[in-house]
Parts: C-alpha cells; structure tokens; sequence
C-alpha cells in the first residue's frame, strides 16, 4: 500500500468529519431546546467521530481502515466510502432521527443516561482493547495478542464493546427500545456467525500452535461466551 497516498486519505476523511461535527454543533443550538437528552446524544455522536479520528491516527496510522478495503480491486475508493458512509453520512442519519422521533419514542430520561453509560462502557472496552493489541504488538512483536490483556477474558473482546456501543448509540439517536433490540441482535449474529469463524480460521491457519490455547478462551462476551 501506498502510504502517502493513505496519508492523504485519512486527511480528507479527517476534514469532512470535523466539518459534519461543525454544523452537528448548530444543529445543536440552533433547532429545539437543549434538554438533557440531546445534550447526551450529541456527546455520544461527537465521542463516535472523535473515536474514528484516533483510530485513523494513532491506532491504525499506515493502514486503511477497513481490512476488507483492501482485497478489492480500487481500495482506497472502498475505504473513502465506507468511511464517508459510517462517519459522516450515518451521523447526519442519527441526528435525524434524534430531532425527528426521539420525542416520541423515548422511554424517559433514566434510560437515556442508562444507555449513554452502556455506550460509554462499550467505546471504552473497543477502544482500550485496541490500544492494548497495538501496543503488544510495539513491545512484544513475537507475542500474540490473543493471550494477554483484555483479550484474555475474550478473543474478540473489542467486538463485545462494539454491541454495547453501537446499539446504545441507535437508542441515544431515536429513543426506541425496539431499534436497540434489533440493531443489539444483528450484531451478536453477525459477530457469532461471520466475523469470529473468520477470526477462528485465521487463528487455525496462522497460529496452530498456540491456536488451541487461543480458542479455548471465551470468543465474545467475557465469563459468557
């Protein structure tokens, strides 16, 4: 990969989330009352963005953001719309929904603050996994991840912190108790069914001395599963 050309991209994608961030702050002032709900959800909408912006930076500096950008056959212009399409479209989306149903679908003040924390946990088991996978990687290079850390009390721990985080986040959006519970069940399915037997076959295939260590070790939820 070329990495100027990498570099370059994550500029871009960088300035058009700080400009989506920008006018996500007038919406902010502009439409409606400040509540606490709204407060909480674009908190946890700007925390989503900044996320993204330390990941491209520091986690993944020289690397596209999504693996599966890639294998295809124009990557970078994978990578630039899926990018644009998860922090940047999909923001706008939320928001949308926010200022237009959260009124009425809501549950009460109590359980936006319950599914901010939730989605506070997740971001931070994602985001603190990840910097531990890095930064084993830095000191350790010969060492496998998979056995230290957060990820000892689950392989893909980081995925965990993904369907607590990005459901939450739905809620915080549009209120509705029904749309965690379909956005929660789509991602426990496809972490069950696709990301982790890929993850198990790499596993296999690269590491088959340690892999029977490794996948005797919870998968996806710690203690659990």
């Amino acid at each position: 990969m070329d990495i100027k050309k990498i570099l370059k991209e994550k500029k871009i994608i960088t300035s058009f989330i700080l400009l989506a961030m920008l006018v996500e702050v007038w919406i902010l002032f502009t439409f409606s009352e400040r509540n606490y709900e709204r407060v909480l959800f674009f908190i946890a909408l700007f925390i989503y963005q900044v996320r993204f912006i330390y990941l491209i930076w520091f986690l993944k500096p020289n690397r596209l953001t999504f693996q599966a950008s890639s294998s295809q056959k124009k990557p970078f212009l994978m990578d630039y719309t899926l990018n644009s399409l998860f922090f940047i479209v999909f923001p706008f989306g939320y928001t949308f929904l926010h200022e237009t149903f959260f009124v009425k679908w809501n549950l009460g003040g109590k359980w936006q603050l319950f599914f901010f924390c939730l989605y506070i946990i997740g971001t931070f088991i994602t985001m603190f996994s990840e910097y531990q996978r890095k930064k084993i990687k830095e000191l350790e290079p010969d060492a496998n991840y998979r056995l230290r850390g957060m990820f000892k009390s689950a392989i893909c721990i980081n995925y965990f912190g993904e369907i607590l985080a990005l459901p939450s986040l739905f809620y915080l959006s549009s209120g509705s108790i029904i749309i965690f519970i379909v956005i929660f069940v789509q991602q426990v399915l496809d972490f069950s069914f696709v990301q982790i037997p890929r993850q198990e076959s790499y596993i296999r295939k690269n590491y088959p001395e340690e892999a029977e260590k490794i996948l005797s070790q919870k998968k996806l939820i710690p203690f659990i599963y």
